[in-house]
């Protein structure tokens, strides 16, 4: 199918694709939304699927806004920061909704998906950034199927105003690599990490940053600190607590829904009847481990990652001086950690990345077994296979949706 094709676009699926039918065969247009009669061409064919990329709308569907509402560098197709720009911000909770029940549905074996409650956000919500710098003055997000970098737009639709505005302020010279931010939920104060790809003056790049950004790190491909300047953490507030969280950490991408994320996942385990043992399998900085500790669990919070096990320690030691004492940190990966465990426990999160559980995760869940389980996902499709592999001992009562990445595809789901 080397010539363009037209195509009516029936819904979305898992990967943010449009689907519709042409000729007896599947047919996934990137950029297509509902209701859509799109003109595409094709990328990768096979007997019974084909994948496009979106040339033209020919009629939009009734969940698509015009392209004067919508970031030029997005609506040309050449940023590829937000992969749903063209789906108006109302239409979000109709088609991240439907996407997520149909993976529980046809991918996760259940008959009956409860109702998913939905917490919208609006734009500008990005709390954290990874960008991408091509050494030759772009700094931004690559181009849809391309290593190219697209230069950040001052009409961004995801980064935050504050974030926009620093970046443009001054003209600074990087080397090639990879640039993350973190900034406080004011937006006044906002530290840079850039991971170099290549062989380049750390110092040089450390001075280049500060000329925009309150705090500056520079690291190698491998995390290896090579020179910074300036305060390098940030304490952010969520849930009643403060979180020291440094910027090479991971934490919550979104500024507008950190509390409505804590309270879906107390939602998970308020009905335990005691208030025993419960593990954070996946816990960063603490953000889920502390929720847990609040209502009177002895945790174990369980992180592989060097940065973020360290941020976890010193948030520990935070809540512990403040009375809450009962939260032990474990550096190691989740199936480390549950190989060596022993029941009973009465609470286990997991929020894992994108990959979801592994086998050996969900094998060691299924043999301690956790009286409640609460399960967090940014993938409905790994979620939906976790959900199917689990259904042995569990199943879902309760569920809600986190619109953590608007303006794109992604979706967070907290399922009890």
């Amino acid at each position: 199918m080397s010539e363009p094709f037209d195509l009516d676009v029936e819904r979305v699926v898992p990967g943010g694709a449009g689907l519709g039918r042409l000729d007896g065969r599947v047919v996934l247009v990137e950029g297509g939304l509902p209701g859509d009669r799109v003109r595409a061409i094709s990328v990768s064919e096979s007997p019974r699927l084909v994948q496009g990329v979106l040339r033209e709308v020919l009629v939009p569907g009734p969940v698509r806004r015009s392209t004067a509402e919508m970031c030029p560098l997005a609506a040309s197709r050449l940023c590829g920061g937000c992969d749903w720009n063209g789906a108006r911000l109302d239409a979000h909770r109709e088609l991240k909704t439907a996407l997520v029940t149909d993976a529980l549905r046809r991918l996760g074996g259940l008959a009956n998906v409860p109702p998913l409650r939905f917490h919208a956000s609006p734009p500008g919500y990005r709390l954290r950034n990874r960008l991408h710098v091509d050494g030759a003055g772009a700094i931004g997000f690559y181009a849809p199927r391309s290593n190219t970098v697209a230069p950040l737009s001052s009409a961004c639709e995801i980064g935050s105003p504050a974030f926009l505005a620093r970046l443009s302020s001054a003209p600074i010279s990087l080397p090639a690599g990879e640039l993350r931010t973190l900034e406080s939920l004011d937006g006044r104060t906002v530290l840079a990490e850039l991971l170099l790809a290549g062989q380049s003056s750390p110092e040089a790049a450390v001075t280049q940053l500060r000329r925009v950004f309150d705090g500056a790190r520079v690291s190698d491909s491998e995390g290896r600190v090579l020179a910074e300047d300036g305060p390098t953490t940030l304490s952010l507030p969520a849930g009643g607590a403060a979180f020291t969280v440094s910027v090479s950490s991971f934490f919550q991408g979104n500024r507008y829904l950190l509390d409505a994320f804590l309270n879906e996942v107390v939602l998970g385990f308020d009905g335990v009847s005691s208030r025993g043992a419960a593990w954070d399998l996946y816990a960063g900085a603490g953000f889920l481990s502390w929720p847990l500790l609040a209502r009177g669990f002895r945790v174990t919070a369980v992180e592989p990652d060097g940065a973020s096990s360290a941020d976890l320690a010193t948030n520990a030691r935070a809540f512990g001086a403040a009375g809450f004492t009962r939260l032990a940190t474990v550096r190691g990966t989740a199936e480390s950690f549950l190989a060596k465990a022993r029941g009973p426990v009465d609470v286990s999160v997991a929020d894992p990345p994108r990959a979801g559980l592994s086998p050996a995760v969900r094998a060691a869940l299924l043999r301690l077994r956790p009286q409640a389980l609460v399960l967090v996902s940014c993938d409905p499709a790994t979620l939906a296979r976790d959900v199917k592999a689990l259904a042995a001992r569990y199943e879902v009562a309760d569920g809600a949706l986190l619109d953590l990445f608007p303006i794109t595809h992604h979706v967070e789901t907290v399922l009890q």
